[in-house]
């Protein structure tokens, strides 16, 4: 199994760009550029809402004990920031297990 280098974030937005939600689950590449190159087709296929957008996210090296989280944003421009950081899993726990966050963490 090749690692996971990046994760393609896509959120289905309503008309204004002001309520935007994770349209899917983040898609998994071996690259950034594999993911560049399929974003465009992916926002396309997003049918549930009236605008989508995508970002393509460098992933950081895992180790055991930790997780990725996205954090998002969308401009007043429209435009899709998200950065992808690591955090402490801790004791696992079925709080702890959930591994999405408010601001769209993976």
């Amino acid at each position: 199994m090749e690692p996971i280098v990046a994760v393609m974030l896509i959120l289905g937005c309503d008309h204004s760009m002001m309520v935007c939600r994770q349209a899917d689950q983040p898609v998994h590449y071996a690259s950034v550029e594999s993911c560049e190159a399929d974003r465009d087709l992916r926002v396309r296929l997003v049918d549930k809402y009236p605008m989508a957008v995508a970002e393509c996210i460098e992933v950081p090296e895992l180790g055991s004990d930790r997780k990725v989280v996205i954090d998002w944003r969308v401009d007043a421009a429209g435009g899709l920031l998200a950065e992808a950081r690591l955090r402490d899993v801790g004791p696992l726990t079925a709080k702890a297990e959930l591994r999405t966050t408010a601001a769209g963490g993976v």
